[in-house]
């Protein structure tokens, strides 16, 4: 049904409004998007794909939500004190959230942010991550 209705309304905006749809912001799923680039709606204009960044964060979470239940038999719990909790994971994907959100159009800084999150957390007293952390002045 969203397919259907994609298709519609990109057909009909350039005929009523002399409007053109050239960027469409999904979900994960893309089915929607890939009907449109084939359908070829306006011809030589190509539509582009964007991902919802809270999305990819939503995703993120659930990946790690699921983690602990994934874990081979035998081998040592992921989750509990010290480890992969609630508060944890709700603070990871809020980080990563922003680390993607402030560092847009710049991949590289993009990743040292989440990197930097990732060394931050595994951190503590014996062994200190703070290497990509960034240093305020």
């Amino acid at each position: 049904m969203e397919v259907e209705a994609a298709l519609i309304l990109c057909q009909r905006s350039w005929e009523r409004h002399k409007l053109r749809y050239t960027t469409v912001v999904s979900d994960g799923d893309c089915r929607t998007y890939l009907a449109l680039r084939d359908a070829d709606v306006y011809g030589f204009i190509k539509i582009l794909k964007e991902e919802c960044v809270n999305h990819v964060q939503k995703r993120m979470g659930t990946q790690l939500r699921n983690l602990p239940k994934q874990r081979p038999a035998g081998s040592e719990s992921l989750s509990g004190r010290g480890r992969l909790t609630g508060d944890l994971i709700n603070k990871l994907t809020s980080y990563y959230g922003w680390a993607i959100k402030s560092h847009k159009g710049d991949v590289p800084a993009m990743h040292k942010a989440v990197m930097a999150t990732y060394y931050h957390v595994t951190s503590n007293d014996a062994v200190l991550n703070h290497s990509l952390c960034p240093h305020w002045s």
